[in-house]
This record gives C-alpha cells, sequence and structure tokens, in this order.
C-alpha cells in the first residue's frame, strides 16, 4: 500500500493562545502559511473573529474560547452558560485527547512559559505525557521579540527555566537579533539548556488588494491622502481611535483626506456605537471592524496611526509608511513602549504619548508628519521570521521517527493486565448499580529536595490531574527542593498541595520503634520541633502550605495531638486507625493502603495485591481512601504501575481524588447533609 502524503508529512501541533488582543493569532498565522509541507493541526484558545482566514491546508481545533479584559486581571469565558472552572476542564481534556490523537511530531507552543502562566493547567499536563512517554514529541517554543516584565523576575524566571529545562527542546525567538536579543528581557538565557535560535521577525506579506466596498475608495485617489487607523484586536484603543476621528475633522479643513478606521473584532460594541456617533456626517471617515488586506492597505496609505504591537510594527517595517504610534502601557506593560522607542531610533515611527490624545495636538502630529518623507521601509532588519521558523523546525525534525505506537495491520492488541481488567469491571459494575462517588487521596512522604524521582511522580499526577499530598520535612528541606516545590504548586494551585512532616524525621526513642514524636519525648520538645517547621514551611512559601501534619514513621503520641491542637493544625494524617480520632479540633485523614512494605528494606507490592486491597475497600464503602506513596524509593515499575492505576481512577466518574483542602470541604459538606442542612 502506498503512504498517501499525509502519511509521509510530518505532524505539526501548534498552540495559540490570544487574550486581549489578535496579535498573537496574527504572527501565528503567518508562521502557519510557511508550514505547507506539514500536516498541520491548530488549536486556537482565544475567541473566534470570522473574518480572520487560517490557511486552508490547516486543521483547526477551537477549544472553548478564555481571554482578558484590558485591566488584565483574571481570565474570562466568552458567555455565562459555563463557569471558568467548567471552561477550563473541557479545554484541559481536550487539549490532552487532541495530542494523543495527532501524535504530532513537533508540539508548538506560543510564548509559554514565558507567559501566559494562567494556562498551565492545559499545557503541563501535555508537557508531562510527552515526557513521561519518552518524549517522542519536540516541543518547541514559539516567541515574541520583547517580555513582558513581571513584578516578581525571580520566580517567573525560575519558573521558566525549569520548564523549558524540563520540557522543551527549542525555544525560538522571532526577532532580528541586531534589533533585540531574548537577554534584553529575559536574565536567566544561559540557564537555558535547550538551543535558542532567532528567526527574524515574523512579518506579513503584502500581496494585492482587494479591499471591500468603501476601502477601495479610500485608497483609489492617489490625490488625496489615505490616514488608516487600527487598534488590532480592538479590546484596548477606543480613545486613539476616538481622538483620530476628532483630530481628522480638525486636520480637514487645511488639508483633505481620506480616514480609514479599522476598529478590531473584539472592540465592545457600546464603543463601536459611540464611534459611528461620532463618525456620522463626516462623509471622509470609514469606520470597518477587520480586514485580510490590511498589509496591502497599510501600503498604500500616507500615514498610520496605531498601538505598537508587534504586528503592527512589523506590518510598518515592511510597508514604509509613516506612522504614529501610542504603545500601550496598562499595568506597567513595557513591551510596546521599548519596541516603539527603538523603531523610533531607526527612523521607522513616531511614538506618542497619551498626552498627544488631545485632538488639536494630534492634528498638529498628523500633519507634520504627512509633509515628511517616507521611511526606509526595510532599515536592515529581518522580516523572514515565518519562512525561517518553518525551516528550524523542518530541520530539528529531521531525524525524527513517527511518535507513538505503530502497529500494523492484523497485529495483536497491547496487553491489559489482569488487576487493571478487574479495577475497570468494579468501577464500571459499581456504576451501572447506582454507587456514590467514593473519595480518594495521594500522599507522598518524605520530601526534602528536587529530584528525579518526585519530578516524575509530579508529571504523573499532573498528567492524570490527579491531586497529590506532599509531605515536606522541614528541618531537611534543600534550596532545590523549595524551588520545585514552589514552582509547580504556584504554578498548579490545588493540584499540589504541601504539608508538614515532622520535623528532621529524626528517631529519638532508645529502643522500639523508630518515632520522631513519641513516648520518650515531652511535651514542650514535641511542640517546639512542631513549630519550627511550621514557621520555616509558612515563610519559605509564603500561603501554599495547608496546616496539615503528617508524622515520621506515622507514629505519633497524645502530647503530639494537644501540640497540633495548639499550633491551629486541621489536619492529622497517618496510618489509618480502627477507631477514628476524635475531641481535637483537628480532623484526622490517614492513609488507609500503602503501595510498600517495609519489613527487610522498602518493596512494593504486587500490583494484584494492592487492587485486590483497593477493590475490598471501594467496596466496603471506606471513605476516604488514602493511597500512601513514597518517590524516595519507586522504581520503574513502580511509576509505571502508579500511572496506569491513575489513568483507571482519573476515567471513572465514580471516584474523586482530593487534596486534604478539597477533601476537607468535601467532609464539611457531607456533615452538614447529615445534620440536615442545605451546604
Amino acid at each position: 500500500m502506498n503512504p498517501t502524503d499525509s502519511d509521509r508529512k510530518k505532524r505539526v501541533l501548534f498552540y495559540c493562545q490570544h487574550l486581549l488582543g489578535m496579535g498573537h493569532l496574527i504572527r501565528s498565522l503567518a508562521i502557519l502559511e510557511k508550514l505547507r509541507d506539514f500536516e498541520v493541526r491548530f488549536i486556537n484558545g482565544g475567541e473566534v473573529a470570522s473574518d480572520i482566514e487560517v490557511p486552508s491546508f490547516v486543521q483547526v481545533v477551537n477549544l472553548p474560547p478564555l481571554h482578558s479584559k484590558p485591566d488584565l486581571k483574571g481570565l474570562h469565558t466568552a458567555s455565562d452558560s459555563a463557569s471558568l472552572d467548567t471552561v477550563k476542564e473541557i479545554r484541559r481534556r481536550l487539549l490532552l485527547d487532541e495530542f494523543e490523537r495527532f501524535q504530532p511530531h513537533a508540539l508548538v507552543i506560543e510564548l509559554f512559559p514565558f507567559g501566559r502562566k494562567q494556562f498551565a493547567f492545559e499545557l503541563i499536563p501535555v508537557l508531562a505525557r510527552n515526557r513521561l512517554n519518552g518524549k517522542p514529541t519536540t516541543v518547541v517554543c514559539s516567541l515574541r521579540d520583547i517580555l513582558v516584565s513581571k513584578s516578581d523576575p525571580t520566580r517567573h524566571e525560575e519558573r521558566c527555566v525549569r520548564f523549558v529545562n524540563r520540557y522543551f527542546d527549542a525555544v525560538l525567538v522571532h526577532s532580528d537579533p541586531t534589533f533585540q536579543i531574548l537577554d534584553e528581557t529575559f536574565s536567566r538565557t544561559a540557564d537555558l539548556e535547550c538551543p535558542i535560535r532567532y528567526t527574524g521577525f515574523v512579518a506579513r506579506e503584502v500581496g494585492p488588494a482587494q479591499p471591500q466596498a468603501g476601502e477601495q475608495a479610500s485608497v483609489g485617489d492617489p490625490e488625496t491622502p489615505v490616514i488608516l487607523v487600527s487598534v488590532g484586536g480592538g479590546r484596548v484603543g477606543y480613545e486613539l481611535v476616538a481622538s483620530s476621528i476628532q483630530a481628522s475633522s480638525i486636520l480637514y479643513a487645511a488639508l483633505p483626506h481620506r480616514l480609514l478606521v479599522f476598529t478590531g473584532p473584539y472592540m465592545p460594541e457600546t464603543h463601536i456605537a459611540s464611534l459611528e456617533q461620532l463618525a456620522a456626517g463626516r462623509t471622509h471617515v470609514i469606520l470597518r471592524r477587520y480586514t485580510a488586506e490590511f498589509p496591502s492597505l497599510l501600503e498604500k496609505a500616507d500615514l498610520s496611526i496605531s498601538m505598537a504591537g508587534y504586528n503592527t510594527c512589523m506590518d510598518l517595517l515592511t510597508t514604509g509608511v509613516r506612522a504614529l504610534v501610542l504603545p500601550f502601557t496598562a499595568q506597567g506593560n513595557d513591551e510596546q513602549i521599548m519596541r516603539a522607542q527603538k523603531l523610533e531610533r531607526h527612523g521607522i515611527v513616531t511614538v506618542l504619548d497619551p498626552v498627544d490624545l488631545e485632538p488639536h495636538t494630534l492634528a498638529q502630529k498628523m500633519a507634520s508628519l504627512l509633509r515628511s518623507d517616507r521611511p526606509d521601509p526595510t532599515v536592515g532588519l529581518d522580516t523572514n521570521g515565518a519562512q525561517q521558523t518553518a525551516d528550524l523546525i523542518a530541520k530539528l525534525l529531521t531525524h525524527h521517527d513517527a511518535p507513538g505506537l505503530q502497529i500494523s495491520e492484523g497485529a495483536v492488541s497491547v496487553h491489559t493486565p489482569p488487576w487493571r481488567q478487574r479495577l475497570e469491571a468494579f468501577l464500571e459494575q459499581q456504576r451501572e448499580t447506582g454507587s456514590e462517588v467514593m473519595h480518594l487521596f495521594l500522599r507522598d512522604d518524605d520530601v526534602d529536595e528536587d529530584e528525579e524521582s518526585l519530578r516524575r511522580l509530579l508529571d504523573i499526577t499532573v498528567s492524570r490531574w490527579i491531586p497529590v499530598n506532599l509531605e515536606i520535612i522541614p528541618g531537611r528541606l534543600t534550596e532545590s527542593g523549595i524551588t520545585v516545590l514552589d514552582t509547580y504548586a504556584r504554578s498548579l494551585p490545588g493540584l499540589f498541595e504541601l504539608h508538614q512532616h515532622g520535623w528532621q524525621h529524626a528517631n529519638h526513642e532508645p529502643e522500639g520503634k523508630k518515632c520522631e514524636f513519641g513516648p520518650s519525648r515531652p511535651f514542650h520538645e514535641q511542640l517546639d520541633d512542631i513549630r519550627k517547621g511550621k514557621e520555616l514551611l509558612d515563610r519559605v512559601f509564603k500561603g501554599l502550605v495547608y496546616p496539615a501534619f503528617t508524622p515520621p514513621w506515622n507514629r505519633c503520641t497524645p502530647d503530639t495531638y494537644k501540640a497540633l491542637d495548639d499550633l491551629g493544625f486541621l489536619v492529622l494524617s497517618k496510618d489509618h486507625a480502627v477507631q477514628p480520632m476524635t475531641g481535637y479540633r483537628f480532623r484526622e485523614l490517614s492513609t488507609t493502603l500503602d503501595l510498600y512494605r517495609w519489613k527487610g528494606g522498602p518493596a512494593m507490592k504486587a500490583p494484584d495485591e494492592i487492587v485486590t486491597v483497593l477493590i475490598q475497600q471501594l467496596a466496603d464503602g471506606l471513605s476516604p481512601i488514602g493511597l500512601l506513596l513514597h518517590h524516595k524509593v519507586m522504581d520503574d515499575a513502580a511509576f509505571s504501575f502508579l500511572d496506569d492505576l491513575l489513568a483507571v481512577l482519573a476515567a471513572s466518574p465514580l471516584i474523586r481524588c482530593h487534596s486534604f483542602h478539597g477533601l476537607m470541604a468535601e467532609l464539611e459538606r457531607q456533615d452538614l447533609q447529615l445534620q440536615g442542612v442545605r451546604p
């Protein structure tokens, strides 16, 4: 059987999330246009604008859209029909499913992790799954020329370095290094272990114009100057458009001209109505939402008035039109001002200040620039970034075999282990009989340093989207341990919960079983050690630690309980006892199933044994069920089993996995129901 073109072509999955404007989308589409030698699937995470054209050979997958507002605070759904949490869950599943179905040779992610940290919830699971599978997909970051400064640059750059080094294979910077290098807005490029390649600027090609009705009239008369006003997507920039219309009216008597305005597809309808009223009766003003012919129209214009986003500035570079630009600077955003000031030094643009929006002032600047010479459209900068990005992706994939398991016709399917068949059958039977939801948690002990076994555990749990409770030994916590825990817990809130695991995990019993908080230690010693550990964790993790305590070796005394009460702990977690602990302000959430046996040294129990006990606990209605993990002693077989086990649990609608914080909320809800109180 002869392979088809799609069989021969390497597959590229391209992810783009535009939030406020559409610059990220337009740049991504320009790159997609050059990926014709690949089979391309485009993941769009922003709002869909019907007028924006995607190359015909590209298959588009639109995630339920999320966007930001001009204050850049938080994410917002496109409608009120679903909550933000619901939309995020749907998106996460869709993206992971698409990745596993398409099995791309290359995954191109626009901006993340250098930006878009709010989207770690859907991107890290895909990246973690790729790494767990042996990194069959080459992961590439598609990066703008200038990064936005952050309020906490040290933590931000540490997160970027860790995620790039663990999950990415290359960073492609869409800039000419003679104009702007990554080091200017990211101080730790030397710590990035993957190649950093400069592609040149990504600029749209200027083709023959096919303007819509009205647009042709605005550019068709060579004797009448044309002023083109644009504000990208339109969520910001209303003031610039309104001021331009007013300034145009002032200028028109002395200098007749056409004013062609593109408001952007995302400008609010209230602003559109206001602009229409402002332009009413001014026949030289034409208002439009969007045009696919923008570069061609810009080339024919005599003056451009715009913001200073990446794509607009690239259009100004390639067309050589005179330009007034107003950089977007809300919330301390300095990306556009940096770019605009550099272009101004090259003689490409004139930068406006907000005070210049006073209509008479703006009219004077418009008149002055119209009388000046057009700038040099090239100034020696490389604007072939789209093609060079495609070439670099092809080069990265030169020796890349097709990812995933290739099964020929008639091949036997991969064997499913008996334990998995039994567990899936049990859960399906419970579902068919109308069983109630069963609650479960994971607890991992002895967390103290950054080690590959811990990272692998984090990758498994995030790729399955199951929370894990991490028990930290405060007195043995290293700087690298602090960093990796802080990075993951802040990037994926609620998925990795941090708790206290004793103080130093040191045995204080002269004989008998090991214990850090045992009968040989008086109350005041136990209180001091627990307090020291609590204060240390609260200081280094600042708001990330939930007040839960796990005693080393799962042993402690009534003095320990009193100390925990005095210090305000909400949870004690140890080995499950037949009689639940009562009489204290904290609640006991103890493990019920240890994956290991310890006599004679740690050894993982057989998978069939673990699943047999788990099924029995589920059948007996034990709730919550707690699985005890030990990343320090887990080997490849143990991690593989855990990954498969969590896959089964995550797929069942009957299983709900929790952090301790989430579980406490669930138990409180259940308590209120038992009391006949509506939560």
